[in-house]
């Protein structure tokens, strides 16, 4: 990094970013529900938008607040993007972030019991 010196630590190493098939599956049905209402370019500016969310992940894992339906451990915290009326919902460890699931924010959250 230019111009910027770590006194002590090393610089924060980027996390990796794993993304669920559960969330592309949900997304899909999102897109294509959104797609027959209000078009497709409408729907597709909704994907580009959240993945611009979620592809920052990386950079500032912990700048979403905790998701307080599933509680986080010592080891792992549980997160979510609010993003339009939808929650991304994501784990965080010291090496990786998972990214679980979208489910819209009516979704009851007894549901979620499953996610992890």
């Amino acid at each position: 990094m230019v111009g910027r010196k770590y006194i002590g630590k090393k610089p924060p190493a980027k996390l990796r970013l794993l993304i669920q098939q559960r969330f592309f599956d949900n997304l899909h049905t999102i897109e294509m529900y959104g797609a027959t209402l209000f078009g497709e370019k409408v729907a597709e500016q909704f994907h580009n938008g959240l993945m611009s969310r979620i592809t920052a992940l990386p950079s500032f894992p912990k700048a979403n607040p905790k998701y307080r339906f599933v509680p986080s451990t010592e080891k792992k915290e549980y997160r979510v993007i609010v993003y339009k009326k939808f929650h991304v919902v994501y784990s965080v460890t010291s090496r990786t972030i998972k990214v679980l699931t979208i489910i819209h924010q009516a979704t009851n959250p007894k549901k979620l019991s499953k996610i992890k």
